[in-house]
């Protein structure tokens, strides 16, 4: 099963990814910025100051209402957009985050390779001076 995962890990393209991180975390930051920054509906909404008009009222109470929960389902879609957006400025943070951690462990297990080849080098040369005398 780990051979599975070992093969998946060598085919990801890590230098571009470890290229790229600081681009989706920026992209990410600039997401949040631009979401979180703009008023809900709710809130940017004046009130009109034409005058209406109605023959029927109840039309204009259930017109009124519709319009109600229109602005509502606005103002909960825009707070999920925010809801959002901070995730994934959390996701983005959490991958550059990752992305550092693995190019660290990259790097020990490519010199602990090198110094694993070099005791059984040490090793090998060893056992042949050994045997030799």
């Amino acid at each position: 099963m780990a051979a599975g995962w070992i093969t998946v890990l060598q085919m990801v393209p890590w230098a571009d990814v470890i290229k790229n991180a600081p681009k989706v975390a920026d992209g990410a930051v600039k997401l949040w910025n631009s979401v979180s920054g703009k008023k809900t509906q709710a809130q940017a909404a004046q009130p009109g100051t034409g005058v209406v008009v109605a023959t029927n009222i109840s039309e204009l109470e259930r017109l009124a209402h519709h319009l109600d929960a229109a602005h509502s389902s606005i103002a909960e879609l825009q707070i999920q957009v925010v809801q959002s957006a901070d995730l994934l400025r959390e996701l983005a943070a959490q991958n550059t985050q990752l992305v550092a951690q693995i190019e660290s462990n990259r790097k020990a297990v490519t010199v602990l390779g090198v110094a694993l080849a070099l005791a059984i080098l040490a090793g090998v040369v060893q056992a042949v001076v050994l045997f030799s005398a």
